[in-house]
């Protein structure tokens, strides 16, 4: 299994604006074999990575899951801004910050992969984000962002409009959706799971669009908040929205019934429709 206590560490240390010199006793070390575990030279011992955990609150099991999935007491809104903790958002992405990390993580996951490493840093770094921003899932993003990697990767042919579904095949479900699963029993019904999930999705994905529970066939309704025009999304990425939304509830269902519902899309003003095609 995958340790991925560097990348974890450096995020967390950016985050809190904390100097090398200054965490490395935190997790009783030095500054220079801090410097070697956050380049990924040195693991943590069993004891630092509990001393991490224990000072910040963190879930241990981000250490194999390399994602810290709240961190800060900031609540989630939408709003510009230049930073978060002691990360600068660069200045094309900084108006109105709606969604999250955790909204986009399936995305950056399956950019990963069909681009590789090198590409994917690549491209991080020339929208002059910290990669490391990347590893905390409650960081917010804007949907230009958002919009921006989409439209990157049907440019260079690894996604398509017809395969906005493999984004999710190559993520489970559980692990896009580890935050929230306790909420979830996977024994109820299918319409209770799903009013749990947006429920949360405020609080914990995004705000830019508005969802709600109709009823067993006209599924759920997403519409889209006023501010969301200032964007002028590109009619390719609103595409890709409504597909990306649609794969998330044909995954929930797969989890809570086994995939024995079918979904599609209807579209409506300013947003669409989840049908149940049952």
């Amino acid at each position: 299994m995958k340790n991925y206590s560097s990348q974890v560490v450096r995020a967390l240390r950016k985050f809190q604006q904390i100097k090398q010199i200054d965490f490395a006793p935190i997790i009783e070390t030095t500054q220079s074999a801090l410097s070697k575990i956050e380049s990924g030279h040195l693991e943590l011992s069993a004891s630092q990575w509990l001393a991490v955990c224990d000072k910040f609150v963190l879930d241990p099991r981000c250490l194999f899951s390399g994602k810290i999935e709240n961190l800060g007491d900031r609540k989630f809104k939408v709003e510009d801004c230049r930073r978060v903790g002691g990360f600068v958002i660069p200045k094309d992405y900084v108006h109105l910050m709606g969604s999250t990390v955790r909204t986009a993580y399936p995305l950056l996951k399956f950019m990963r992969i069909r681009l590789g490493e090198k590409r994917f840093e690549a491209f991080i770094k020339s929208t002059g984000f910290d990669i490391d921003y990347f590893v905390i899932m409650n960081n917010p993003l804007n949907l230009k962002f958002i919009e921006h990697i989409v439209l990157f990767l049907i440019s260079e042919g690894a996604l398509s409009l017809d395969n906005v579904g493999m984004i999710l095949e190559l993520s489970q479900f559980k692990d896009i959706h580890s935050s929230i699963l306790h909420d979830l029993d996977q024994s109820q019904a299918i319409e209770s799971a799903t009013k749990k999930l947006l429920s949360r999705v405020k609080h914990s994905y995004e705000q830019n669009t508005i969802y709600e529970f109709i009823g067993e066939k006209e599924f759920v309704v997403a519409k889209d908040q006023d501010f969301v025009q200032e964007f002028s999304l590109s009619p390719e990425f609103n595409e890709f929205r409504k597909k990306y939304n649609l794969s998330h509830f044909q995954g929930l269902d797969h989890l809570v019934t086994g995939g024995v519902h079918k979904y599609k899309i209807k579209e409506i003003k300013n947003g669409w429709m989840i049908l149940n095609a049952s």
